[in-house]
């Protein structure tokens, strides 16, 4: 039957010119359609389409007396193919229970050698397996129940992720229709406002964040991983593009939470990350800046681009970076400032609204919103962080005055100036001071 697989790869190359991923359970002896391996080749196809996702042009699933077998033909460099499928077998629970094969579009077999790397360790002990193998030291039983016991630690790291997945995406819901419910905002969209705003109000953003939902159940999910960041990255990355498309159906096509999508997906999967690897809660800020220290390479050769992003024009303008700089360093503006003012309020015995204002207020004296500049220009926005850096310094200490922050309210909304950077970093201020807990 392994002829009748090579012959099968060879035609998916041949028909596609690309790379293939072969994935196939390890599991001895004879009986390769048991249970057990089925189990985890289904867990592990799941995993596959997660992390190549979109590159996936062709897969097919082959059933023989050697176990089911899945091929997918994906758009994607091979050696880049191996150096992942090493990562997953390496650090994925269930990775030492499949074989992950990769052939070049020439059909060259990739091999650990290739990249410097050992063949792998026996499941028992950390002698070479084909060594175990070729010398039978362990009987069929004993790696059979080891590989059980790997299906039972998964099971059990799978049910804990669920359980973290519930309550992180609930807080993460929760904080981002906390954001839209705080008022005065300053020319945001609030429950009596539409602040300057024409195609959205509050109904707008009620709808959007519930569509969200299962995208941050998903990033919880994801980043509950033994996975390196960058794999976790891939995953949520081609996840985001899925909650787009849910949002612009949730709102008929208004551009309600792009931005908190990319901001608060990665740090709702960095959050679960910090919490698989048992880290303390400062370490996500590190977790994020190791996943995007390479993200202002979306700037590199930037003035050879004829179709520029709103962000990428703002960079070439006035050198602003915008998110990309704010989670580069690792959300500092947040776990350096913004969450100690949130929970300094509430601590006080002030009423959540007065802390989701302090905390806006803060944010938008520190924050270089691209939301503010897009609409208006560098002079605007510096207007704004100085009379924030006013009221900042003014209310310290003291009370808010809610009928001067309306009166700005006002002015701004004359003005449709609209800090909504500053919102989507106080909506992640929130959860990750509601999270904090589970650290």
């Amino acid at each position: 039957m392994r002829e009748k697989r090579v012959v099968i790869q060879n035609e998916i190359i041949n028909n596609f010119k690309n790379p293939i991923l072969v994935l196939r359970a390890n599991y001895p002896g004879e009986e390769k359609n048991h249970f057990v391996p089925k189990y985890i080749l289904e867990i592990m196809n799941e995993e596959i389409l997660k992390i190549f996702n979109s590159n996936i042009i062709f897969q097919e699933k082959i059933n023989s007396i050697e176990g089911p077998t899945y091929i997918y033909s994906l758009k994607e460099n091979g050696r880049n193919i191996k150096k992942l499928a090493m990562e997953i077998e390496n650090l994925h629970i269930l990775g030492r229970c499949v074989d992950i094969d990769v052939f070049d579009k020439d059909g060259y077999p990739f091999s650990r050698k290739d990249f410097g790397g050992e063949k792998r360790k026996c499941l028992l002990c950390e002698e070479m397996a084909f060594v175990c193998g070729r010398n039978r030291t362990h009987s069929l039983k004993e790696i059979q129940e080891v590989i059980e016991k790997k299906l039972e630690e998964y099971l059990k790291s799978k049910k804990v992720a669920e359980n973290i997945s519930s309550s992180f995406s609930n807080l993460a819901l929760k904080s981002i229709i906390l954001e839209v419910a705080a008022a005065p905002s300053f020319g945001l969209v609030a429950p009596h406002t539409k602040g300057s705003h024409e195609d959205m109000d509050f109904f707008t953003f009620i709808n959007s964040g519930f569509s969200l939902n299962n995208y941050f159940k998903e990033v919880t999910l994801a980043g509950f991983s033994p996975l390196s960041v960058d794999l976790i990255f891939r995953k949520i990355r081609h996840m985001g593009k899925i909650a787009e498309n849910d949002m612009f159906k949730a709102t008929k096509d208004v551009n309600t939470h792009k931005g908190m999508i990319f901001l608060m997906g990665i740090t709702v999967a960095l959050s679960a990350k910090a919490k698989f690897e048992k880290l303390p809660f400062s370490e996500i800020s590190t977790l994020i800046k190791e996943m995007c220290r390479d993200i202002l390479k979306d700037f590199d050769n930037i003035k050879e681009k004829t179709n520029l992003t709103h962000g990428e024009k703002l960079y070439l303008k006035h050198g602003i970076v915008g998110v990309r700089g704010i989670v580069k360093n690792g959300l500092d503006i947040l776990f350096l400032g913004a969450i100690d003012i949130f929970k300094n309020s509430l601590n006080k015995g002030e009423h959540i609204n007065q802390a989701m204002i302090r905390t806006l207020i803060f944010l938008m004296s520190k924050l270089e919103d691209t939301t503010i500049l897009h609409r208006h220009n560098i002079e605007t926005l510096n207007f704004v962080k100085a009379k924030a850096q006013e009221l900042h310094l003014t209310f310290n200490e003291i009370e808010l005055d809610l009928n001067l922050l309306k009166e700005i309210e006002k002015d701004f909304i004359n003005k449709r100036i609209s800090p909504g950077g500053a919102a989507d970093l106080l909506a992640v201020t929130m959860f990750l001071s509601f999270i904090s807990i589970y650290f």
